[in-house]
């Protein structure tokens, strides 16, 4: 028969999956404990955070007296943080061989509430975050005391510690699945064209071809 006229059992195949399904259940077992030895080596970003907080002592009132440079708040002032002077001065002040300003810069984000400017960093080391929330806080207030000739702005407690979080685990779970689907797609291909390519006669058509050709009789094989 030739080849483009192969028909294919799609139920002789299923059924040839649910014989083989413990091989097939052992076959994802290996692939699944294969994906968690994989997944323990890729890094899981943004394990810890620490915090830096940075207190005004701008006067927010509308009093005659008061300047108008002296009523600005420091959200006015928040994107100074990630300019890349400060990161610079951050750089600098930590002194650690690896890290550079983009590093800096990727690392924190920032907040303000009132008289105080948050500097947030996430690390998966936590003394990194810790020291790098306290960098840019310092770096920040001598920043702002360059442009603005002002001293009403300092650290006002620095981060002493980080907290964990669960980070974004999306690397690993995907590492997961795809090895342990994988696993399963293959055995059941392989299983699947084993069957479409047995050697072995499954019914009376396959013996006629589907009635292409007069047959007298099969001789079946026995095992003894």
């Amino acid at each position: 028969m030739p080849f483009m006229e192969m028909k294919i059992n799609i139920k002789r195949c299923f059924y040839e999956l649910w014989k083989k399904k413990k091989l097939i259940a052992l076959i994802v077992l290996l692939s699944f404990l294969v994906g968690i030895y994989m997944m323990l080596d890729v890094e899981e970003v943004g394990n810890y955070s620490a915090t830096a907080s940075i207190y005004s002592m701008l006067n927010y009132g509308t009093d005659e007296g008061t300047s108008s440079s002296q009523k600005t708040g420091l959200d006015e002032f928040s994107e100074v943080v990630g300019s890349s002077n400060v990161a610079k001065r951050a750089v600098a002040m930590l002194d650690i061989e690896w890290i550079t300003e983009a590093n800096i810069q990727s690392m924190y984000n920032i907040s303000t509430s009132g008289n105080f400017l948050y500097v947030s960093t996430y690390s998966n080391d936590k003394n990194i975050a810790v020291s790098v929330a306290n960098a840019v806080a310092e770096a920040f207030v001598v920043e702002y005391k360059n442009l603005t000739g002002l001293e009403n702005v300092q650290v006002f407690e620095k981060a002493d510690h980080a907290t964990y979080y669960s980070g974004d685990a999306t690397n690993r779970k995907l590492t997961l699945i795809i090895y342990t689907g994988v696993g399963f797609f293959l055995i059941c291909v392989l299983v699947v064209l084993r069957t479409i390519f047995s050697a072995k006669v499954q019914d009376y058509g396959e013996c006629t071809l589907d009635g292409t050709i007069e047959l007298l009789g099969v001789i079946p094989e026995q095992e003894e």
